[in-house]
């Protein structure tokens, strides 16, 4: 017998960004709401949080339109942390798993 491990997140309607825009046209405030959610989402997986409630640092590794999902207030949601790593400023240590893979094949 093996293990599973599955991750269930929030449904978002909207789909990710890359259909989201195939399918809508923007103004430049939601242009510029949208693009001011997915900095705010970088900055916080990109922060190292310290304390007992605090986090690694985390670099995505696979940011594009597909990997970002448009929540029904036109708020993003950076998703698929499949290629993420964290990184920890106190012990200098980077964890990359077992995964050799990086970004999207071209």
């Amino acid at each position: 017998s093996s293990t599973q491990l599955w991750l269930i997140t929030h449904y978002h309607e909207n789909g990710s960004l890359y259909d989201y825009l195939q399918r809508t046209a923007l103004d430049v405030d939601t242009c510029l709401g949208l693009a001011s959610s997915i900095i705010c989402g970088l900055v916080h997986l990109h922060v190292e949080i310290f304390g007992t409630q605090g986090k690694p640092a985390i670099a995505h590794r696979d940011l594009k339109s597909r990997n970002i999902l448009v929540k029904s207030n036109r708020q993003c949601c950076i998703a698929d942390l499949g290629l993420a790593v964290m990184h920890s400023q106190g012990s200098d240590y980077l964890d990359i798993g077992n995964n050799p893979r990086v970004g999207t094949k071209r």
